[in-house]
């Protein structure tokens, strides 16, 4: 191994060394060592094509690294390289050394807190390959690298790690190159009892295996509440409700919510009002939900009340036949009323004026609580005075003749009124055919 070689370990050992006293008390750091291969060298030099051979190990070299983490996933890492590259030529055996620093950051996809912790590095870094070249010798160049790689922890902090990277070299006689590397790799800082990644100053539960983002509580559901205020620990819930669920969104959790898939007030249970019988009082509250009632009888029914509402009911029923009934007797009394007629300025009844009253009788017989008015009417042809005296005692010959067929007297009233209320043009003989009239009147 050249003298330049050594010389790098012991600068890289220094650096690395002074990290490790320097460390932090809440940052973790990571040692790692192990041996590299060199993988399809070449150089854009075209003199050289095929000069190197494929694959390059010497049982001397060496990787070694040194990492920080720096947030949850990230690493920072420093990382020399010791090795060979052999000729690939047959009458030649010759050997060159090589040599490397770099600079890289590495993600890892588990935190490392598993057995298997996978992770990709990106970076940057600078090779050095001494060729005994008058030209180039020992010459260096710029890399840009990346790769994948695993750790396999066997305890919390010990452990095995294997990486592939890919390193591009920026200048014609600079090395581009695979370098494949396999080692044992160390975890060291401050204590963490509960091994779960937070240094115990730094954990609030440093006898539990935790999240970060819970400062090292356990947190089951994951939903950043942890596990011992959490009311919910096993269903992830927002924190605002103690990390429970809340399918419907009214703010009562599922636990707590009666109706946990309906939206409802928190202070029903969740539940949504209702009052199917609409008497004002809820349905959770209604000991009769489909039948009004008031609010002081629990939502039932009132006996009382109810007979009051069916007495009620009734007689407005009964009010609404009356009625019909009343309709149906005034049409029929003006029918027969149109019938009635008299002897030519006279207050006797003609025949057919009879027999229409025949039928007015039979429905005051039958309408036994009703009470009716006879109005006796006259055109203006004439005297006045005769007129009124001549309308009176034509509607009292109706009467007289209704009292005849068995009306009682104290039903039935008469009244003339001459030529004052007439229904159609005097001017006619129509209209004043139309004027001389009896009207029949239901008065109750």
């Amino acid at each position: 191994m050249k003298p330049f070689g050594y010389l790098l370990i012991a600068i890289f050992c220094t650096i690395g060394a002074h990290y490790a006293t320097a460390q932090t008390k809440n940052n973790p750091w990571t040692a790692s060592f192990g041996t590299n291969v060199i993988h399809n060298p070449v150089r854009d030099i075209p003199s050289e094509e095929g000069r190197f051979k494929t694959w390059n190990w010497n049982g001397g070299g060496f990787r070694l690294s040194v990492g920080r983490l720096i947030s949850n996933r990230l690493y920072v890492e420093g990382v020399a390289s010791i090795n060979s590259i052999s000729e690939n030529y047959n009458n030649l055996e010759e050997e060159y050394p090589y040599a490397s620093i770099d600079g890289m950051v590495k993600y890892h996809l588990t935190r490392g807190l598993y057995t298997l912790d996978p992770f990709v590095t990106v970076g940057g870094g600078y090779t050095w390959l001494d060729t005994n070249d008058r030209s180039l010798r020992t010459v260096g160049s710029p890399t840009a690298n990346g790769g994948v790689g695993l750790n396999v922890w066997v305890t919390p902090s010990f452990g095995f790690t294997a990486q592939s990277q890919y390193k591009h070299a920026f200048e014609i006689y600079g090395l581009k190159h695979f370098q494949h590397s396999a080692g044992i790799t160390y975890r060291f800082g401050d204590k963490d009892t509960d091994n779960d990644g937070i240094n115990d100053d730094k954990d609030k539960c440093p006898d539990l295996f935790g999240r970060i983002e819970t400062d090292g509580c356990p947190d089951r559901d994951g939903d950043g509440v942890i596990d011992s205020q959490d009311l919910c620990p096993d269903d992830f819930g927002p924190p605002h409700l103690s990390g429970c669920p809340d399918r419907d969104g009214d703010g009562t959790p599922d636990k707590y919510d009666l109706c946990p898939d309906e939206p409802g007030a928190i202070d029903d249970d969740g539940c949504p009002r209702r009052d199917t019988d609409n008497d004002g009082v809820d349905d959770r509250f209604d000991k009769c939900p489909e039948v009004p009632g008031p609010i002081e009888n629990g939502g039932c029914p009132d006996p009382e009340q109810e007979a009051r509402a069916q007495a009620a009911l009734r007689l407005q029923q009964q009010q609404s036949r009356d009625n019909d009934i009343k309709q149906a007797v005034i049409t029929e009394l003006n029918k027969y009323a149109k019938l009635i007629t008299f002897n030519n300025g006279k207050a006797t009844l003609t025949t057919d004026s009879t027999v229409a009253l025949d039928e007015v009788a039979e429905i005051m017989t039958i309408q036994k609580f009703m009470k009716f008015h006879i109005a006796g009417h006259t055109d203006n042809t004439g005297n006045k005075a005769n007129n009124l005296t001549l309308s009176m005692k034509r509607a009292e010959a109706v009467r007289d003749y209704l009292l005849f067929k068995g009306v009682e007297a104290n039903r039935i009233t008469s009244q003339g009124y001459g030529q004052e209320n007439p229904i159609a043009d005097n001017t006619t003989a129509e209209g004043r055919l139309q004027n001389r009239r009896v009207e029949l009147f239901v008065v109750n």
